[in-house]
């Protein structure tokens, strides 16, 4: 029976060394994946607002008097500096997030690698420490698991919070961003239909 619990346990422990490898080799891809992506389509709007400033700007030098109501301008540069500024924000906060939630899966593998390999331990037979070749004590393993995992538990519900916070950050700079470019766009199409 016990070599059964013990084949068990050890197949259990070589899955969950099999997802601690993949959460690391995950985080390392994800370093190269930010880059790309989502970062990207911000960084085009804010590049954008950037031009259309320099547009708006460039135009006012011959026709500044012929545009009318002269506060829809002012309306559109300031939602434009908006943008630019939620947008490198959200491109700045944006990499911090993904890292994170690759760190909660990573804490999470290694949490669950922990736990099987605890079980291993304590199905087999009489087991060695390698270092010292005595025999180890498995109700003091037990006793020092339960407190490491305690504490990794801990580090954990941490690590998802700054995650969480992460998220609702870009979510709130995305949104400023798209509305504020909602509005510079509807407020120089108004100025363009009122002028001309």
């Amino acid at each position: 029976m016990e070599s059964v619990e013990s084949a068990r346990t050890k197949l259990l422990l070589d899955h969950a060394s099999e997802q601690l490898n993949k959460a690391v080799a995950d985080i390392n891809q994800s370093q190269i994946d930010v880059a790309n992506g989502r970062t990207s389509y911000f960084d085009r709007l804010t590049i954008g607002a950037g031009a259309v400033i320099a547009a708006i700007v460039s135009f006012l030098g011959s026709h500044a008097a012929t545009l009318h109501p002269e506060w829809m301008l002012r309306c559109s540069l300031v939602a434009l500096v908006v943008v630019i500024l939620a947008g490198l924000y959200r491109s700045f906060r944006y990499p911090y997030y993904i890292m994170q939630a690759k760190k909660v899966v990573w804490i999470e593998a290694e949490l669950h690698h922990q736990r099987c390999k605890g079980e291993h331990i304590k199905t087999i037979g009489t087991s060695v420490n390698l270092h010292d070749g005595r025999l180890i004590d498995k109700t003091k393993l037990s006793k020092d698991y339960a407190e490491s995992n305690a504490e990794v538990e801990v580090k954990l519900k941490k690590q998802i919070a700054l995650r969480e916070h992460l998220l609702k950050e870009c979510h709130v700079a995305e949104a400023f961003c798209l509305v504020a470019t909602g509005v510079a766009m509807m407020s120089l199409v108004w100025l363009a239909l009122r002028t001309f």
